[in-house]
């Protein structure tokens, strides 16, 4: 450890202090600050110390302790009653305080950050702190940082659904200082009390970078062409049109469309070789100065005041910091170790703002680096004998290009659950395009436009054209295919991590190739582990979807029954599938659908079916009478065996487990009419048995599809009922219940959902009989274990 220390010294210190970090942020263990401060002060008296492995030891210590004590301020806040979070509640309150970062405008709405400062409900003022993130539902916003506003909205608290593979939304609030949020339609409902109520330098240059980005706009029409041109100028990625984000994603090349390093790195360039054409004009600085290194020094400050500019995202600060120490390192004629200065950077951005360790920008950007610092050195150790230099540079680009794509494909995967390796040939036309042409011509072009903005449709004209080739290129790139996996995991990431830092850091050869083949073998073993579900017992899961249904099935044998999949019950522009079921079938290892149930066709049970038909391999579909088109446009397209079940169909499935389905009846045996109540009312209602368990699922059905099921004298009596209707009062009746005798009983629904379900009827009724609850909207996801004797129920990922 003390060889390593002397050799990258920042190692220790970002290493562990993740590492606090990472544990507290994922278990909600924080350390106190004397253990902290005892730590340091042990640090710093085994400075005294003869020997300098003790002084690494205890520095390990302390940036560990540190890690785990330094985001209590983000995760876990003092509580007060003065706080916006105490303030949530069904009412709107009139809600004052000021901007306090740059407004993000996309397609779908803008986002503020409001310092609230006091709020008034009815004739009472009362001060008040915290941050809160405000939606603006439609158009853009004029409003700018430092601005103090009123509006009328009501607070939220972001909350957790309590489901496998869910995105942690309150915690990402929580890394920006936010603690509620609120809704208004539009900036008409927003007052502005007074511009520029706390006036700052970041606020005179978010005001510019709003002017640039309206020049670019009102010069070029064309929003695909603005909206890339914003991102590649000022780091607005935000408007870009979905379709054309995920065209570039589908290419991979999205990552020219952030701010980062190559961006900075070209800006720099431009700025430095400006500068020493100027000054090589002159005869006393040509003959006398170190010409070179006085331009690198000056363009700097123009680094920085880009970085401002463009946002201070995480990704470019960490670019200008190690051009930074590149540049004094020039400067002082002192080598520099490439490895070294990105653990310093990486370090520097993590001390002063913990929460940037959980930034997705910053992760990859910082992994896309490494990757190219380990790979393309000792490539271009085997180019000696390479004569062109062009070539030479050809196989770096390439080098270079194939890195960065193969190291952030698992992290990608991780994140986005679909990644590309198209990038390492579409690399080729779009960094020139967009990372040397549209970057350079509309960096030229952007003091001008503020100077002559009569002419700025001709100055960016250049930089239009090019992002218009490029658009044109990528949609048709679109087409290439890429990965969609949703079973990679935090261990994952953990052996991967575990690869990299191998591979960097161990020098001895047999310990190197040792961890090049034990990490992975070791990661891929645990994957056939979990992939093992074989246990001889039947696994229910209700899923926690919001308010929404969707179950999965897991039977003896391993293979797998999604009964609904959940969906939004009006269009919000986003499919539920990707974003909510797709993760959570990825969590609990459900990489194949061997049967799909879909119960009917409302949006709030089969919404999320058409994503996982696409994109999981299905087996069998089933369902009743009624299927959306959608679904069987996807069904048909995949040539997934369909079949429609009803009443009286007795299917034996892996077990032995026995599906009997109650509802609804066959054909001709229903009223014609299919109205909304009707079509829950037609509700496939199934039963399942496994040994002496048994569990009865009632989908949406209601009293008439209980009163038909009571008359067919059907076997009802079930271990479990999965409730119907979410809990109505409209079902489950006291005699159907009287027949079914359940000693569980499970609700989906959604938590405060304005519906007001489950319903106070229901859930006194099954109180009044001695039934156990379990609800989706207060236990998170539900699972239900038997081995057709026992049976047990727990709560593994609870709503919070």
């Amino acid at each position: 450890m003390t060889a390593m220390s002397k050799r990258w010294p920042f190692l220790i210190p970002f290493l562990f202090m993740t590492a606090g970090m990472t544990l507290s942020a994922f278990s909600g263990f924080f350390c106190d600050m004397t253990s902290v401060a005892a730590l340091l002060l042990c640090m710093l008296l085994a400075c005294f110390l003869p020997y300098s492995g003790t002084f690494s030891a205890c520095a390990a210590l302390f940036f560990f302790f540190w890690g785990l004590f330094v985001l209590q301020p983000w995760l876990s806040p003092e509580k007060s009653s003065h706080a916006i979070s105490a303030k949530a509640s069904g009412s709107p309150i009139t809600i004052e305080g000021v901007i306090s970062s740059r407004p993000s405008v996309a397609p779908e709405g803008s986002r503020l950050t409001v310092q609230v400062e006091r709020v008034i409900s009815g004739n009472r003022a009362e001060t008040t702190s915290g941050a809160l993130q405000l939606y603006v539902s439609d158009g853009d916003v004029s409003l700018t940082r430092g601005d103090r506003i009123r509006f009328v909205s009501r607070v939220s608290v972001p909350r957790r659904l309590g489901l496998p593979g869910e995105f942690d939304y309150s915690r990402y609030l929580a890394y920006q200082g936010v603690s509620a949020t609120c809704r208004v339609p539009s900036q008409s409902d927003i007052v502005l009390i007074r511009a520029a109520a706390v006036d700052s330098l970041q606020r005179s240059i978010d005001r510019i970078a709003q002017l640039l980005g309206g020049s670019i706009r009102c010069s070029i029409p064309d929003e695909y062409v603005s909206s890339v041109l914003t991102a590649l100028l000022i780091g607005d990625q935000r408007r870009i049109p979905q379709d054309l984000a995920d065209a570039y994603t589908r290419a991979g090349v999205n990552h020219i469309l952030s701010i980062s390093g190559f961006h900075i790195g070209i800006v720099t360039a431009f700025i430095t070789l400006l500068i020493i054409w100027f000054l090589s004009r002159f005869e006393y600085p040509a003959l006398h100065w170190n010409i070179r290194v006085i331009a690198v020094m000056l363009a700097v400050p123009a680094m920085v005041a880009y970085l401002f500019l463009t946002g201070a995202a995480p990704a470019t600060a960490r670019s200008v910091i190690m051009l930074s120490v590149f540049a004094v390192g020039l400067f002082t004629e002192r080598e520099h170790d490439a490895i070294n200065t990105l653990l310093f950077a990486a370090f520097l951005l993590v001390a002063i703002n913990p929460p940037t360790l959980f930034d997705v920008s910053f992760q990859l950007s910082f992994l896309s680096l490494w990757g190219i610092l380990i790979a393309v050195p000792l490539i271009m150790e085997h180019t000696a004998t390479v004569h062109y230099p062009w070539l030479r540079t050809l196989i770096q680009f390439v080098a270079a290009s194939v890195a960065a794509s193969c190291v952030t494909l698992l992290p990608v995967l991780f994140i986005f659950k679909v990644a590309s390796l198209n990038g390492i040939l579409t690399n080729f036309l779009i960094v020139p395009l967009l990372g040397y042409g549209a970057v350079l011509t509309g960096f030229i072009a952007l003091p001008l436009v503020i100077l002559f903005p009569t002419f700025a449709p001709i100055l960016l004209w250049p930089a239009a054209a090019l992002v218009t080739l490029s658009n044109k290129f990528i949609l048709w790139c679109a087409s290439l295919p890429v990965f969609t996996f949703h079973g990679i995991t935090g261990r994952d990431m953990f052996f991967f991590l575990l690869f990299m830092t191998c591979m960097t850091f161990l020098k001895n050869r047999f310990f190197l190739r040792g961890a090049g083949v034990l990490v992975p073998v070791c990661a891929f073993t645990m994957h056939l582990y979990a992939a093992n579900a074989a246990d001889g017992r039947l696994h229910i899961t209700m899923l926690s979807v919001g308010q929404a249904e969707s179950m999965l099935v897991r039977l003896p044998d391993g293979s797998t029954l999604l009964v609904d999949g959940g969906g939004y019950l009006y269009d919000s522009g986003h499919d539920f599938g990707q974003r909510v079921l797709a993760p959570a079938l990825g969590a609990l290892h459900a990489g194949r659908i061997d049967r799909m149930i879909a119960t009917h066709d409302h949006p709030d049970h089969s919404g999320g079916l058409p994503f996982i038909i696409k994109n999981f391999s299905v087996g069998e579909f089933w369902s009743g009478m009624d299927v959306s088109p959608e679904i069987r446009r996807e069904l048909n397209s995949r040539n997934v065996p369909q079949r429609t079940v009803a009443a009286g169909n007795v299917i034996a499935l892996p077990g032995p487990v026995i599906m009997t389905v109650l509802s609804p009846a066959k054909s001709g045996q229903v009223a014609a009419e299919r109205d909304e109540s009707s079509i829950n009312e037609q509700s496939l209602v199934f039963r399942l048995s496994y040994g002496t368990f048994s569990m009865l699922f009632c989908a949406d059905a209601g009293f008439g599809a209980e009163q038909r099921m009571l008359a067919g004298r059907y076997e009802l009596q079930s271990t479990v009922l999965k409730v119907g209707h979410h809990g109505s009062r409209y079902s489950t009746s006291e005699e159907f219940l009287e027949r079914v005798r359940p000693g569980l009983a499970l609700i989906s629904a959604g938590y405060g959902n304005r519906f007001g379900l489950p319903s106070a009827r229901t859930v006194d009724l099954l109180k009044t009989k001695g039934i156990i609850l379990y609800r989706t909207d207060m236990d998170g996801t539900i699972e239900v274990v038997t081995d057709g004797t026992d049976w047990s129920v727990s709560t593994p990922y609870k709503a919070e």
